[in-house]
């Protein structure tokens, strides 16, 4: 007989684990190489762990920072902490700043089917799992080291520990971590995760789910442990305390405070719920970083499954609210409702601004699915021919995505900069002008400029701002002047201007989209 059980449990997960795989397939393979080269904002993630790695200090000289300065108006932490260890084993590389957010995807996979299968079926896990293993915005943003893209991922993990903290409180204590982690993966956080949990707390009490437990008083006092250091990073930028350096933590000052960026007065705008709209059930946000406009983020036919699973839950919901019985109908769209409201309150709304968001979304996704295939013995083709067609469009979304996508996102992540800068090193070129298209994050990366040689040597242009420009640091100089060629200076260009060089005499080795051009 136990023979047997053991048996049904393996055939029981057959079906998901072949979907983790495929899944984890997706994310990690060429992550390295695809996307080629880095976006600017992983390229600095990628350099701060390289300095506190190095120097034990970030890019300005703070040990173990709660919030980067970086580009003069801050940066989240937590991507470039968890690449440390990955940089120490493999340099750093695009691969090692990318592995933590593909990881982080990856376990949200099983981590997405046990929530689900708790909450509501066997059938709602598997379409949910199944659903965010071939979804075209999750693949990509696992696919690219965007500090704030590792939200998703932590809030579903705090998540799913306070599902399981409801029947066994000791779990609250690891919702309570997450949900602090991910305070220092995106700042748009530190309003999603306190309405959130707040909505949460009203939902369980009224519902009389939750009960005061000593772990419940834990899980609350670790949250607040870990949010201390940003309300102090608050408190700092608000000129109400001094900045705080210590050997184990720093609050830094930024040079230039940023304004919020939520805005509640958008609530009440009618182009903020349009611009969602589009985004959700369009076409996306139109950079090519977080979705492929012919397939959108969940695959552009899937917009009615999502509204039925809508009605759906807010049926089932509202039922469960009338009785004062807990949904997990109910919580889901509580948060959801929560996550709405930032992301509409959000200026200069796209994809990963709304992040906090999208999860949910997919869990419409697999409810109204889940609609469809409770007709599976009625109409047997139905969900056999749901399943067909997502199929056929994730091997479409997959064919694009492996072979052309490169060819589009080669412009925008600077695809050849790194062999450019490593060509100026082995060449030993001593002063080097760079065009204005790359990013001085860029040259920071590849050419791992020691901490203090950039500390000592940046000069920039609009300091201070929000936003700072750099002139000039250690051998390279940013900005090129074809009128005023200087003889003794390399020139790190765009292939664009790699004509001009040539007709002024110089030597141009091309690599990738970039090119270093010197007189011999």
């Amino acid at each position: 007989m136990s023979i047997r059980l053991d048996k049904g449990a393996q055939r029981t997960w057959l079906l998901p684990l072949f979907l983790i795989l495929i899944g984890m397939a997706v994310r990690l393979w060429q992550l390295g190489g695809l996307p080629c080269g880095l976006n600017q904002d992983e390229a600095y993630a990628g350099y701060e762990a390289y300095s506190m790695l190095q120097y034990g200090v970030d890019s300005w000289g703070y040990t173990n920072p709660c919030y980067f300065i970086s580009w003069g108006s801050g940066m989240n932490v937590l991507e470039s902490y968890l690449a440390m260890p990955f940089v120490a084993l493999l340099g750093l590389t695009e691969l090692a700043v990318r592995l933590p957010q593909a990881i982080l995807a990856c376990v949200s996979l099983p981590v997405v089917y046990l929530l689900l299968t708790r909450l509501f079926s066997r059938r709602v896990g598997l379409l949910g799992l199944g659903l965010t293993a071939i979804c075209p915005w999750h693949i990509m943003l696992s696919r690219w080291g965007l500090e704030s893209n590792l939200a998703p991922g932590l809030l579903l993990l705090g998540l799913y520990f306070l599902v399981r903290g409801l029947d066994s409180p000791p779990w609250l204590l690891l919702a309570a971590l997450f949900y602090g982690f991910s305070l220092y993966a995106y700042a748009t956080l530190w309003v999603v995760v306190p309405l959130t949990l707040a909505a949460f707390l009203l939902y369980l009490l009224y519902t009389k789910k939750l009960t005061f437990t000593p772990y419940l008083a834990g899980a609350v006092g670790l949250l607040f442990v870990l949010a201390l250091p940003l309300i102090l990073f608050v408190l700092v930028n608000l000129g109400v305390l001094e900045e705080i350096r210590t050997p184990f933590l720093s609050v830094p000052r930024l040079v230039s405070m940023r304004a919020s960026e939520v805005d509640w007065h958008n609530l009440f705008s009618r182009e903020a719920y349009q611009t969602l709209g589009e985004m959700v059930f369009g076409e996306g946000d139109g950079l090519l970083w977080n979705s492929l406009p012919q397939y959108g983020m969940f695959y552009r036919f899937s917009w009615p499954f999502m509204v039925l699973g809508g009605v759906r839950m807010a049926i089932r919901a509202g039922k469960g609210l009338k009785a004062r019985q807990f949904t997990g109908e109910g919580l889901l769209l509580l948060g959801l409702l929560c996550a709405a409201l930032v992301s509409l309150s959000l200026d200069y709304l796209n994809i990963n601004k709304a992040n906090s968001l999208h999860l949910y979304l997919l869990v419409l996704l697999a409810f109204g699915l889940d609609w469809v295939f409770g007709y599976c013995r009625t109409y047997p083709v139905l969900p056999w021919g749901v399943v067909a067609v997502y199929a056929v469009a994730f091997g479409l979304f997959v064919n694009t995505y492996f072979t052309a996508y490169n060819d589009d996102i080669d412009v925008q992540f600077r695809y050849g900069v790194g062999d450019a800068v490593a060509y100026v090193k082995q060449q030993g070129f001593e002063s080097v002008a760079v065009d204005s298209t790359v990013v001085y994050s860029h040259i920071l990366f590849y050419d791992q400029t020691p901490q203090p040689e950039f500390a000592q040597t940046v000069e920039y242009a609009n300091y201070p701002s929000a936003y700072l420009s750099v002139s000039s640091f250690g051998r390279y100089t940013f900005g090129v002047d074809m009128n005023h060629l200087d003889p003794n200076t390399a020139y790190l260009v765009h292939v664009s201007s790699h004509d001009a060089f040539r007709n002024a005499g110089y030597t141009v080795v091309e690599l990738g989209l970039y090119g270093v051009a010197f007189l011999e």
